[in-house]
This record gives C-alpha cells, structure tokens and sequence, in this order.
C-alpha cells in the first residue's frame, strides 16, 4: 500500500485502493464479530463509506495504521449497533409486558413524563433521548450533529433546571 501515498490524487482513488486491499479482511472480521454474511457485508459497506470523508487523514497514515483504522471503525460500528438493538429489544419487552398487564416498571417513572412535559423545549429532547431512550452522549450528539461534550454540558443543565423547578414543589 506504499504505493498509495504516493500516487493517490483522489478520495475516490485511495478508498478504491483500500477497499481491494482490505475487503477480504474487514468482510471475515465483520462475519467473526455478527455470525451473519448480511450484517457483515453492511459493516464493511459502513467502514469504507466513513473512510471517505477521512481520506485525508488515511491518505496521511501508513499501512499498519490505516489497517488499524479500518478495523476499529468496524469493530466500533458492530458495538453501536448492538447497543442500538439491545436498547429496541428492551423497550419492545418493557411495552409488551405493560400491554399485557405485566409488572414490569417503565425506564422512566410515569410522574416523571409529565416533568420531562414541562421541561424547557432547549431540555426536552435531549432529557427524552437521554433518559427515555437510553441514548449515550455520543449517539445524541452524533444525531443532533453536536459534540458529545455539548451534549453533556446541557444535560448538566438540564438537570439542574429540573432540581431548581421540580424539587422545590
């Protein structure tokens, strides 16, 4: 992959360039961690298309590195997505067992809702995502395009709009 540094002109060119180097690798790494060709073939599709935006960086690394790259947006990607599916599978259990009947408490206490209802809008999304969803700091910020650290700062805010108005009730 010397060659690369060199020759490469494009974004296009150097993640080709990868991608025929890398794909047999990343594609039987993705089916070790998933045990299924399907989500193996959308995590190696996942990693190249965020090597593209990352080019320059890639471009600027040398082989081992940009292999190491590759892997870890990979293996960080399979975790994500895990994550996601645990926090679905949860939420999916908690509303059937309530639909029928079960004993099974809500993530968030009903009392609450009506809480999150009367927060601030600037709060209110991020408390929901955050507490309702179960969302990490980095996945709100990667949905609302903000850093995880703002993400944290406001939640602290938040809360602390939250002790300031509701506890003194």
């Amino acid at each position: 992959m010397a060659k690369i540094r060199g020759s490469i002109l494009n974004k296009d060119a150097l993640i080709t360039a990868l991608f025929d180097e890398h794909q047999p690798l990343l594609h039987r790494y993705a089916i070790s961690l998933a045990h299924n060709a399907d989500q193996a073939d959308d995590l190696v599709q996942e990693t190249f298309s965020r090597a593209l935006p990352n080019a320059e960086l890639l471009a600027r690394l040398n082989d081992h590195q940009r292999r190491a790259w590759l892997f870890r947006v990979l293996r960080n990607r399979f975790l994500d997505e895990r994550r996601r599916d645990r926090r679905s599978d949860q939420l999916v259990r908690q509303l059937t067992n309530q639909a029928q009947g079960g004993l099974e408490a809500p993530m968030i206490p009903l009392e609450w809702m009506a809480v999150l209802d009367d927060a601030p809008r600037r709060y209110r999304e991020l408390l929901r995502k955050r507490y309702e969803l179960c969302m990490t700091s980095a996945e709100i910020g990667r949905e609302l395009g903000i850093p995880s650290a703002t993400v944290r700062s406001r939640l602290r805010l938040a809360i602390q709009w939250l002790r300031d108005h509701c506890l003194d009730s």
